[in-house]
């Protein structure tokens, strides 16, 4: 069964704003409590947005260059309660708003100009397209100020004051279409391995179930030759109030071909698999690091060891499927909670691994993966 449903709410992407020659009057506005329009809503490709006074079409639409997502910087602004000036001779763009100060941007510069009369580097030059303005929308957000929320199934940015940081947030990954911003990795085996013996594999495929020909997981593969070896899924997520609490629950499926009750070298290939979650404040990477007489790749929170949890990461299950009589892939839920702060950047991170004790092959398949979260 096809289970692609996507509803996330998260933060990725780029900046964009978009510039004419005046400003445009619009309506009564629905405030923020600080009596600040709160959040305007574009489309990659379409030309209609939203923001607290309704529905608006754009002379041209939001769209994405070498991988930077690029918004109008007129409907931008002004939806966030900012005024903005434009001088025709020297193609300045200047915003003005409250929390901000001002910010100053020149068509064709790939810098912006902050309060403090820094030069910030863009990813992208500011762009003039059909008489608009276009700017990055990561760079557009952090120079106002503002939060980020990203919708990778429907295209859709949106951007809103920092007062209106919603308390609730909910992630949804399915996969449908690409990683989703997921990344993988591999830990606990020596700097200088075999990559032949090792047989590490992370990739996006087709769930490995009959007659499946749409339902896509991310993989996770790899053999043991070290005694242990650690596979990890990471994902970092944004729009939280930076250095704030939340509860935040993930959920996930995944898939295993590991039957219970066997014996391997080392431990058994489905109870030795142990899986672990964590949900962190920074992001979980595996580097390098110095043991007696070796060096070997080490993940830079503390995940325990193989049966073992953590201070950062927990163990909440093992790789053994629900039915050892029945061939092939099976389907296994789990479920983990945590307490964490935020970032300063209003960023917290999800791991879900598998630490083996079985010296052998292991692959794994995860999907269905949701986050929400709650301010405490």
């Amino acid at each position: 069964m096809n289970r692609k449903n996507l509803i996330l709410s998260s933060l990725i992407a780029a900046t964009v704003i978009s510039a004419g020659s005046a400003p445009v009057a619009h309506g009564a506005r629905y405030l923020d409590a600080a009596g600040v329009p709160s959040a305007v809503t574009f489309k990659i490709n379409d030309v209609n947005y939203s923001n607290s006074t309704g529905n608006h079409s754009l002379p041209a639409a939001p769209f994405v260059i070498n991988g930077t997502t690029m918004v109008p910087v007129r409907a931008a602004a002004e939806s966030l309660g900012a005024s903005i000036s434009w001088n025709d001779k020297s193609q300045l763009i200047t915003l003005s708003g409250k929390g901000f100060g001002t910010v100053k941007y020149t068509i064709h510069s790939s810098y912006a100009v902050n309060a403090k009369g820094e030069k910030i580097k863009l990813p992208e030059q500011v762009r003039q397209t059909k008489g608009t303005v276009f700017v990055p929308v990561r760079s557009l957000a952090s120079l106002m100020d503002a939060r980020l929320q990203w919708e990778p199934y429907t295209h859709k940015i949106t951007l809103s004051n920092p007062s209106q940081t919603p308390s609730n947030l909910n992630f949804n990954y399915q996969f449908t279409k690409d990683m989703e911003g997921w990344k993988g990795g591999f830990a606990d085996l020596p700097i200088d391995y075999d990559k032949e013996i090792y047989e590490l594999d992370f990739a996006r495929q087709l769930l490995p179930v009959d007659k499946n020909t749409a339902n896509y997981g991310l993989k996770l593969s790899g053999h043991n030759r070290s005694d242990d070896l650690f596979m990890y899924l990471s994902k970092g997520m944004n729009g939280f109030k930076p250095n704030a609490s939340y509860n935040v629950n993930l959920k996930f499926s995944m898939y295993t071909d590991a039957g219970g009750g066997m014996v391997g070298i080392g431990g058994s290939p489905a109870e030795s698999i142990f899986i672990k979650a964590g949900i962190l404040s920074n992001e979980p990477l595996s580097v390098p690091a110095s043991s007696p007489g070796s060096e070997y790749y080490r993940m830079n929170v503390d995940i325990g060891s193989q049966g073992a949890g953590g201070k950062d990461v927990k163990v909440i299950g093992n790789a053994a499927k629900p039915n050892a009589e029945q061939s092939g892939y099976q389907r296994v839920e789990f479920n983990y909670s945590a307490k964490v702060t935020a970032n300063a950047k209003g960023e917290i991170f999800i791991l879900i691994g598998a630490d083996s004790g079985f010296e052998g092959l292991t692959t794994l398949y995860f999907d269905d993966v949701n986050v929400t979260a709650q301010a405490s």
